[in-house]
């Protein structure tokens, strides 16, 4: 995978291909293209093209309600849109959702149903109350949000608040930006999500399969 700092990112994912124009000189993380976003939306592909492929209990898109946490300029939420993930809120703070949904109407065209948009700050009980009503979500997918030690815990406890109490699985696109949230993370993860599976690189795509990052399945229960 060749990643680049070009103004505008090309994603082909389902047939086509997908735009995503970023600000790198932006102060704020979300308005760039993350690899792990990348790497995860590619890995998905895969899965539902090869049903022999583990994880194909979690990408049962047809059905299934889920939100993304820090969409950033959207590469995995709109990605994961193309693939017929369509019952999808996609979320992050008011300063990046701009960038989100001009990108959303660049590859509206090639979405089977346009995505919901939310703010969401992951400490704030409203937020997330909202987003759980009228039920939680059967799939939280994040992606490269896991970089600053202090926002963990929060970030935890919206997985924990917005998926399902007994099915809820989280699809996890990481790469280590920080060691102490890193430490922080996976030391406290568990609490929420004691099943934790880490795909193996020879299921990732192998033309997007970067180095250092990795997808992760998190659940609340081991697989039947």
């Amino acid at each position: 995978m060749r990643f680049t700092a070009s103004p505008v990112v090309e994603l082909p994912v389902g047939g086509a291909v997908l735009t995503f124009e970023q600000d790198n000189d932006s102060f704020e993380v979300g308005t760039s293209v993350w690899p792990s976003s990348l790497v995860l939306v590619k890995f998905v592909e895969r899965c539902l093209r090869d049903p022999a492929l583990p994880f194909a209990d979690v990408l049962r898109f047809p059905g299934t309600r889920a939100v993304e946490l820090g969409s950033g300029c959207g590469p995995a939420g709109l990605g994961l849109s193309r693939l017929g993930l369509t019952d999808f809120v996609l979320t992050d703070i008011a300063a990046v959702l701009p960038a989100l949904r001009r990108n959303l109407r660049r590859n509206r065209a090639h979405l089977p149903r346009a995505p919901r948009l939310a703010q969401l700050h992951w400490n704030c009980p409203a937020h997330l109350a909202t987003l759980a009503t009228p039920r939680r979500f059967d799939l939280v997918v994040a992606a490269d949000v896991v970089y600053v030690q202090e926002s963990v815990p929060h970030l935890i406890a919206a997985m924990d608040a917005l998926a399902d109490v007994e099915r809820g699985v989280v699809l996890l696109g990481y790469q280590i930006r920080s060691p102490e949230a890193h430490q922080v993370f996976w030391d406290s993860v568990p609490a929420a999500f004691p099943v934790i599976e880490k795909v193996a690189r020879e299921h990732l795509d192998p033309d997007y399969a970067y180095e250092e990052s990795d997808v992760y399945i998190l659940r609340r229960r081991p697989r039947q």
